[in-house]
């Protein structure tokens, strides 16, 4: 990782969880000791291993830890993956988790044969008081559990965190005994699996007759000791022994951002209604202030890529969100152009964000990190276009629709290389996800014509305009977006993480105001000079 790449996560992780710390207060003295037991074991030294090693170390396994971070979704996908990995090989597992009560299993079996609803679940293990943490996080295992009939145990218990290991480890080391030839897949909070914790007590209560596999995951001080040793790369897995993993699947700081929005919104919201809560998309807060966060990651985007441009100016935004959608419509009813008015309506029955025509104004369906950090990207390209006199609303009112496709595509890539910079795990279709779509029978006329276009445009050198006849402005946007994410993705992760000298020329010309067919052809020999682009694909875990 180069060295201007690292100061700029390294300010991120420092801005977040000093911001998470701040919102949860004082510790007590049981969970003070449990963090200090995670940051020593987390200090240990490690080994580099495989995804290979990994399974075949779960497969030999009666108990499997994964570590929970309750209030980033992260960490429940990769148990879902694990147990998909486990049903494909045809185990027979249960799953355990620690957010529902022992003394609720009855209703957790009830739940999984189909005998109550998800809302008369919820209800009966009172969710909303016992647990509160986002409920979308931990549906599909029950989802899967339901559909191929996976037991799932309750293991949590008041009191002293002792307390609760040590009950914990009572109920697994009872389901292993009646159950000897099933595998336990066990979702505990991070603090708990520490190996002289949940585990130790498990083995206690077994008589170490029993064999296990503990992975944590996205653990601090494993990903800056790899960030320092230079062998970080997506999806890395250590091992501090034969049977103790480590997966580093995010940056460190999202799961920050995350605590964040749980403290600033869900723990503290005496309106919470549980029927509003089920039909949730999930979508994650950055927190409560937006603005500041906003001009936050836009420093860091400027600081990063050196960009010079005036703090009144980066300041000076107004965003919206769906609860000002009346106030956007508006704007949009404004424009005169009939064409460009269907362009943003499309816009936001996509839930697609975006900066609103001749303003500096900028809709956001939801401020995840994902969206604000890739709006601050946009933002600053409108800027930097700003400086040069650039008048976007007069190239998009405009018959140039070569020029047109250009600059979204630009304005995308700027939009992405943000979001990447903020979440560099963040993740794309690339040319061989989109050939395979392609190939679907299920694909919409519409979608499969901007598909087409996008991947001949993307292989070939004819002029632009030879392949986006008859494609409306909105189409235009999709295939640039598609297009736009592609490069952005391979800038980033083959380029300037590498601090290779071509990422310079690169960003020179996404921030330049050329958007003809050779400034395109230009950019795109820069970004797969040497890029197996063709069998690129979006990676699996």
């Amino acid at each position: 990782m180069n060295n201007t790449l690292e100061s700029t996560h390294r300010s991120i992780y420092r801005y977040l969880k000093n911001k998470a710390n701040s919102l949860e207060g004082k510790p007590s003295a049981s969970l003070l000791e449990y963090k200090k037991d995670q940051h020593r074991s987390s200090l240990r030294s490690f080994t580099d291993s495989t995804i290979r090693e990994l399974f075949d170390s779960i497969e030999d396994s009666d108990i499997i830890y994964l570590g929970d971070f309750h209030t980033f979704d992260q960490s429940t996908r990769n148990l879902e993956r694990l147990m998909r990995v486990l049903s494909s090989k045809k185990f027979e597992f249960a799953l355990a988790l620690e957010f529902v009560s022992i003394n609720n299993q009855k209703y957790i079996d009830y739940y999984v044969k189909g005998h109550i609803t998800e809302l008369e679940f919820l209800e009966s293990i009172n969710y909303t008081q016992s647990w509160r943490f986002p409920w979308t996080y931990y549906k599909k295992f029950f989802e899967i559990a339901k559909k191929e009939q996976i037991p799932i145990i309750a293991l949590n218990t008041e009191g002293t965190l002792k307390g609760r290991d040590t009950r914990a480890s009572k109920v697994i080391a009872r389901f292993h005994k009646d159950n000897p030839t099933k595998k336990l897949m066990v979702l505990f909070g991070e603090y708990h699996i520490v190996q002289n914790k949940l585990p130790q007590r498990v083995m206690e209560a077994t008589n170490k007759n029993v064999i296990q596999t503990i992975i944590h995951q996205n653990l601090d001080e494993v990903y800056w000791k790899l960030v320092k040793e230079n062998k970080l790369k997506k999806d890395k897995i250590v091992k501090f022994s034969k049977r103790e993993f480590t997966m580093i699947t995010s940056a460190p700081w999202l799961k920050y951002e995350s605590q964040i929005y749980w403290y600033e919104h869900l723990s503290e919201d005496p309106e919470f209604d549980i029927h509003e809560y089920i039909i949730e998309t999930g979508a994650i807060n950055f927190s409560d202030n937006v603005p500041e966060n906003f001009v936050f990651l836009c420093d860091e985007v400027m600081r990063t890529f050196h960009l010079k441009i005036k703090k009144h100016n980066v300041e000076d935004f107004h965003l919206y969100d769906h609860i000002n959608l009346d106030r956007v419509q508006r704007h949009i009813e404004k424009i005169k152009h009939k064409g460009l008015q269907a362009y943003y309506r499309n816009l936001i029955k996509k839930g697609r964000s975006f900066r609103l025509p001749q303003s500096n104004h900028y809709f956001c369906p939801n401020y995840s990190i994902n969206r604000v950090s890739y709006l601050a990207g946009v933002h600053i390209h409108h800027l930097n276009l700003k400086e040069s006199k650039f008048r976007p609303y007069d190239l998009l009112s405009s018959r140039k629709r070569s020029e047109i496709f250009v600059y979204f595509l630009k304005q995308c890539m700027c939009g992405y290389l943000a979001s990447k910079l903020i979440n560099p795990y963040r993740k794309c279709d690339m040319y061989a996800d989109y050939k395979k779509q392609l190939r679907s029978n299920h694909l919409k006329q519409t979608k499969k014509n901007c598909l087409k276009a996008m991947l001949t445009i993307a292989q070939g050198n004819d002029p632009i305009k030879k392949h986006i006849v008859g494609i409306p402005t909105h189409g235009l946007y999709t295939m640039a977006r598609m297009l736009g994410h592609i490069f952005a993705d391979i800038l980033f992760d083959h380029y300037f993480v590498k601090g290779h000298p071509d990422t310079q020329k690169a960003l020179k010309l996404i921030y330049s105001t050329d958007f003809s067919d050779e400034a395109f052809q230009s950019l795109k020999e820069i970004v797969f000079n040497k890029y197996d682009f063709k069998n690129s694909k979006k990676r699996d875990f």
